[in-house]
């Protein structure tokens, strides 16, 4: 596998570990630990995938993506059938959806992979010019963050967090300090009440 698709499946690793991490606010416990488990498992995975030169428990990993997405089509259908608006309304489809956007082109890459495997299609994983790897990598990088933000966003933790640009100007440094006063004598700052 070369270089440039395992820091793909990685970075789309990390991605969805985040949505799920960020997906356990607001879930009722039966959900929240799941959810919770997956994603470190996830953004672990991850992070590991970034350190080896071949994905680790690859077979796995496969597993691991596809689960997740048995697991919400079976939620969305209870949820209909038995017209449950609770349940529903935490399977919101904007970090659910983008979740699962990476999930299966993970799963698509590893399957991809491991039939490479089968067929004796072991090609030397060839090492990217610097250049052409640094693209990559920013490509795959801006890919992510572009859907992960989003997503997140979507979430309660997102819903519920201090929007940027309201934030008062209450918390400005003191230019004018006499000297001798220390350093968390500097600022002012501000309680967050409701937080």
């Amino acid at each position: 596998m070369s270089a440039i698709i395992r820091t793909w499946i990685a970075f789309a690793a990390v991605g969805t570990g985040l949505i799920h991490v960020a997906l356990v606010i607001g879930s009722p416990l039966a959900l929240g630990i799941p959810l919770a488990v997956l994603g470190f498992v996830e953004f672990g995975w991850g992070i590991l995938a970034f350190t080896r030169d071949q994905l680790p428990f690859a077979r796995a990993a496969m597993v691991v993506a596809i689960a997740p997405l048995v697991a919400w089509g079976l939620l969305i259908t209870a949820a209909s059938l038995f017209q449950a608006p609770a349940l529903g309304a935490i399977l919101d489809v904007v970090p659910w959806g983008i979740a699962a956007i990476f999930q299966l082109s993970v799963a698509g890459m590893l399957a991809r992979q491991s039939r490479r495997l089968r067929e004796g299609k072991r090609a030397a994983a060839s090492t990217p010019g610097a250049g052409r790897y640094l693209v990559a990598l920013m490509v795959g990088a801006l890919a992510v963050s572009a859907l992960t933000t989003p997503a997140l966003a979507a979430t309660e933790a997102g819903i519920y967090a201090q929007p940027h640009g309201e934030h008062d100007g209450s918390f400005t440094p003191q230019r004018d300090a006499p000297a001798g006063e220390s350093d968390d004598q500097l600022f002012d700052i501000p309680s967050h009440e409701g937080h």
